[in-house]
């Protein structure tokens, strides 16, 4: 079984919808490193209970491959917290059978990633899972979420579980009020400060940053060239046929330091 302790961190990172039984068959062999089943944004609320009920033969098929399994709640207030209840059920007590990652969308307060951290202490001794195997990243997609990198992902006992951080680049932008019609470059300009934001909270605090997807045909070689350079070591993948080109543009990694005590599993 593949495991985030011994493997180095995923790279590529494919958002899927849980309920389209096709789309997870294809991103099994898509070349992913790590395959997101996203509750929250990808999969309608007619097809959670679907998608949930077929993780755990996806997760076991996904390790078996080398792919690491993962998901995106909502949030806990909202029914996330009765998603993880679900998706830990439905391993029934088998590693191989849960997410390795979980992550929590619209984070803007500490408070959020501890509450998650409990509820993953919960999950885990409920199940008889060791203690720390689940992770868990915070998607940062709104300015108030950017600002507070810093105090979000910073070192402490309250986010023991926490493996890094996402920038949802799509719902910043709306928040930022650009809209989707405009030029490209317009976009990805005003978008790149908050993305050198978080590439900088993450080094400090020695946690994986994941980069927001690119939306459009072309353009993608300079934007992940610029991307590298930030020091942006992940990349959120919406588009499966990017993943080919990515394993190019991308520079080859050994595993993520991180820190004392707290390695991935």
């Amino acid at each position: 079984m593949t495991s985030l302790a011994t493997q180095p961190l995923p790279q590529r990172w494919l958002f899927v919808p849980g309920d389209d039984a096709a789309r997870l068959e294809a991103a099994l062999t898509s070349g992913a490193d790590a395959i997101v089943v996203d509750l929250e944004e990808f999969t309608p609320a007619v097809g959670r209970e679907l998608a949930i009920s077929r993780f755990a033969d996806f997760a076991r098929r996904a390790r078996t491959l080398n792919v690491c399994p993962a998901v995106r709640l909502n949030l806990l207030e909202h029914g996330g917290r009765e998603e993880l209840a679900a998706l830990l059920q439905g391993a029934q007590g088998d590693m191989a059978g849960t997410p390795a990652v979980i992550f929590l969308p619209a984070v803007e307060q500490r408070a959020q990633l501890a509450t998650l951290d409990d509820a993953l202490a919960e999950q885990e001794s409920l199940h008889g899972l060791p203690r720390g195997c689940l992770k868990s990243v915070a998607t940062l997609e709104s300015q108030a979420g950017l600002l507070a990198a810093e105090e979000l992902l910073a070192v402490g006992d309250d986010t023991s579980r926490l493996l890094g951080a996402l920038i949802g680049t799509g719902d910043l932008a709306a928040d930022l009020g650009l809209m989707p019609n405009q030029p490209a470059a317009t976009i990805t300009e005003t978008l790149k400060p908050w993305r050198q934001r978080l590439a900088q909270a993450c080094k400090t605090h020695r946690r994986l940053a994941i980069d927001g997807p690119w939306r459009w045909k072309h353009g993608l070689g300079t934007d992940q060239h610029w991307a590298n350079q930030q020091g942006l070591q992940a990349r959120c993948v919406i588009h499966p046929e990017q993943l080919e080109a990515l394993y190019d543009l991308m520079p080859a990694r050994g595993a993520d330091p991180m820190p004392a005590g707290r390695a991935p599993t």
